[in-house]
């Protein structure tokens, strides 16, 4: 899979800071950094050991928990500390899930870009009503199965540190696919809105919880300066229907005011309603 480039900028966190103040200080009675840090997991590996207890703040909900680190040396694996931080968790994921979602961390005045997902796997020690533990990802960690960072939770790393923007600026139209695919499979729909020329119907929107893309191919039909032509060829699993494979065509346009590349909304949202 094609990866998705990091440039450097600062971040300020200003809309979190009323959370993150509300709940810091009766833990760790240090300065927080205005600065939201993409920092790798061998240096996160040192700054978070095990054991240690940090906040979450999830990006797009704006709730705030708080969790232990109790394994992981690929990434972290990580319980929520209470039952009142797994209720939390919960209402975040409304069902337990495997679909990736941005974050902040938390620990000791430092705030670090991460990515979590939301099932319950594994052991758990805690007495927390969490059913073993879920995973948590920074910049370039890794599952368990696979020796590369994987895709999905590296874009919610960027788009935790606020570097999403950049990445889609400069990306080609086969990379937009890729972040397309990505977002499509963690039903995010405010990645979708970044890398479509046009807004997508409440309809579309309602089908990203039924589809997940589990394979795709990318290639280019045709080609003028302002506007790509792509197929798709993918395998999807789609809830209540099952796996099919189809090809689906995409559309991507320079976008003059911006000048960079936009993408059709596809037709590949529209398949989970036929």
């Amino acid at each position: 899979m094609k990866r998705v480039f990091i440039f450097p900028t600062i971040i300020f966190i200003f809309y979190f800071s009323e959370s993150i103040f509300a709940i810091e200080p009766f833990y760790d009675l240090v300065p927080i950094d205005s600065e939201i840090a993409l920092l790798p997991w061998e240096k996160v590996d040192k700054v978070i050991p095990r054991k240690a207890i940090f906040t979450i703040t999830d990006i797009e909900s704006g709730q705030t928990f708080r969790v232990q680190r109790r394994a992981g040396s690929h990434h972290a694996d990580i319980q929520p500390l209470t039952k009142e931080d797994t209720e939390i968790l919960k209402d975040i994921y409304k069902e337990w899930s495997w679909k990736r979602r941005a974050v902040i961390v938390l620990h000791k005045g430092r705030t670090i870009a991460a990515s979590m997902n939301g099932m319950p796997h594994g052991a758990g020690a805690l007495d927390n009503g969490f059913n073993g533990h879920f995973c948590l990802h920074f910049l370039n960690s890794t599952t368990h199965k696979t020796p590369t960072p994987d895709p999905a939770h590296q874009l919610m790393i960027l788009k935790a540190a606020g570097k999403l923007d950049e990445g889609i600026m400069s990306a080609t139209p086969e990379q937009l696919v890729e972040i397309m695919m990505l977002a499509i499979n963690n039903s995010d729909t405010t990645v979708l809105r970044k890398v479509l020329s046009k807004n997508l119907t409440s309809q579309d929107y309602d089908s990203l919880s039924r589809l997940t893309v589990t394979k795709w191919t990318v290639h280019r039909s045709a080609t003028t300066p302002h506007v790509h032509h792509l197929q798709a060829k993918v395998e999807v699993y789609i809830i209540d229907t099952g796996v099919i494979h189809t090809t689906i065509k995409l559309t991507a346009t320079k976008n003059p005011i911006s000048n960079r590349w936009e993408l059709e909304s596809p037709s590949l949202l529209k398949i989970a309603n036929h």
